[in-house]
């Protein structure tokens, strides 16, 4: 239809499809395009050039919701990743202020039963000063009436206990 029917095409054309075929040629030249274009799936798309075209327009317009959903997930598991840091954080702050409370709770508790083991062996104490000083004083009177040596010589005592008191 160009050419062979006898229709000239325009100048500007020639031009055109002279540039076209540059940069045909200076893509094929590349290496890395070669070995594209010589394997089966580049010789399929250099033979059916509609597919090689739609495939192209497809890869370039998934590029968008491609990298839209990439950002997505990307800034959904730094979202993540950052709540889950401060999550844990206030978790062992919790933990601590409740370890704290406790712990306090265990000093009063254990300082209130000191205080009450204190005061009831203090009060033990001397109740039983008490009872065995006075029984002690009972028994002195009574070894004292029983044997009325004991008062002049302790030595001829039958209770020892009253002899070390009255050399005290």
């Amino acid at each position: 239809m160009w050419k062979s029917e006898g229709i000239s095409l325009p100048k500007d054309m020639h031009e055109l499809q002279s540039q076209l075929k540059a940069i045909m040629y200076t893509m094929n030249s590349k290496s890395k395009l070669a070995d594209i274009m010589s394997t089966p799936v580049g010789q399929y798309l250099d033979g059916h050039p509609f597919f090689a075209l739609a495939l192209l327009v497809f890869g370039a317009m998934a590029t968008v919701p491609v990298g839209l959903f990439l950002t997505f997930a990307i800034v959904t598991f730094v979202t993540a990743s950052v709540g889950f840091i401060f999550l844990q954080g206030f978790l062992l702050s919790l933990g601590g202020i409740v370890l704290l409370c406790v712990l306090c709770g265990l000093a009063i508790i254990a300082f209130a039963v000191s205080a009450i083991f204190s005061a009831f062996y203090i009060t033990a104490s001397n109740v039983l000063d008490y009872y065995y000083s006075h029984r002690s004083a009972y028994m002195k009177q009574n070894i004292i009436r029983s044997h009325p040596s004991c008062e002049s010589d302790a030595s001829s005592c039958p209770n020892p206990g009253f002899q070390k008191q009255k050399g005290q």
